[in-house]
């Protein structure tokens, strides 16, 4: 299993910049063979804070991704965004995984 993290700090608005690519990318990443999670989130206490979390099942279907043209045209917007400067910084990290296990966390219901 491989887990991807990556933390994007834009200037404000630029996240707005590429959020229909962004959509595009996580609609279709999403629906491919190999992932189990794939999502976008903003920072709830910082508004230019994106996170991106991905869950696949191997480093083949992680590889296989990069292969797919909405790819391509999200990275080229990134690419893009960040010689515009709207991308302040950035950091992608790789986990490779051996297995998960559940928490056990179980919320009380309502009565």
């Amino acid at each position: 299993m491989i887990i991807v993290a990556v933390v994007f700090e834009f200037v404000p608005g630029g996240f707005d910049q590429i959020k229909d690519e962004i959509l595009d990318a996580v609609n279709n990443s999403r629906k491919e063979p190999g992932v189990q999670i794939y999502d976008w989130a903003i920072d709830i206490t910082n508004e230019n804070r994106a996170t991106i979390f991905e869950v696949w099942n191997s480093q083949k279907d992680l590889d296989e991704h990069f292969t797919y043209p909405y790819m391509d045209v999200l990275v080229s917007a990134l690419g893009e965004a960040s010689m515009r400067g709207d991308i302040k910084n950035y950091s992608a990290d790789i986990y490779e995984v051996s297995g998960k296990r559940d928490m056990g966390f179980v919320l009380p219901e309502a009565k």
